[in-house]
């Protein structure tokens, strides 16, 4: 909503250029937002997707992936276009709730809500349909990989989520990845209603 009423803004603000000031306060207002992201260091509200510096990681990070299961087993990494806007690192934070602090009823509850919204969003890829909206978004400044109808060919219907661990380990100048080891921790399958916690190495 911000994204498009930039957009709105601006264009209000050409229609009535001619006015004294109009113009100069919409641009300092700009500017002055692109700088307050820029020292601060950090995604800002209302304007997060303006933050243009990464984070340095730790020597050591954890995050969660969610991968969505067919009904022969074979897992595919969930398409965060199908959740909007949960996008990246809020994708990770819902997956280590998921993972580690959620009932078993509130996991089935979610499960559900990512199966129904995968099976939506794969329907719409595959028939290459593209709504207004998703017409509308902002360019994506996340590291995902959208669904293609091919890759959902070899795919039958999905039944169950899957939620994985990783850890990855950095080299100490913090410009290499030294290791990055994914664990299982939680299958939930809303579809027979079982939640399955798997132990470490398995």
């Amino acid at each position: 909503m911000v994204y498009v009423l930039f957009f709105l803004g601006t264009l209000g603000i050409l229609a009535v250029a001619r006015r004294q000031y109009a113009r100069e306060v919409w641009l300092a207002g700009f500017f002055a937002t692109l700088l307050a992201v820029t020292l601060v260091g950090m995604p800002l509200l209302p304007v997060v997707d303006m933050h243009k510096f990464a984070q340095p990681s730790e020597e050591e990070e954890t995050y969660y992936e969610i991968r969505m299961v067919d009904a022969a087993g074979n897992e595919l990494r969930v398409d965060d276009r199908a959740t909007p806007p949960v996008t990246g690192t809020r994708t990770s934070t819902v997956a280590g709730q998921l993972a580690e602090g959620y009932t078993d009823d509130q996991r089935l509850e979610m499960g559900e809500f990512y199966l129904a919204n995968a099976r939506e969003h794969r329907q719409a890829v595959e028939s290459g349909e593209r709504s207004v909206t998703d017409r509308l978004q902002p360019p994506r400044y996340v590291d995902d990989e959208a669904w293609t109808a091919a890759e959902l060919r070899e795919y039958e219907a999905f039944e169950a989520i899957r939620i994985y661990e990783h850890t990855v380990v950095y080299s100490d100048d913090n410009t290499a990845v030294e290791s990055n080891e994914e664990r299982l921790r939680v299958t939930i399958d809303p579809t027979d209603g079982t939640v399955t916690e798997h132990e470490a190495g398995r």
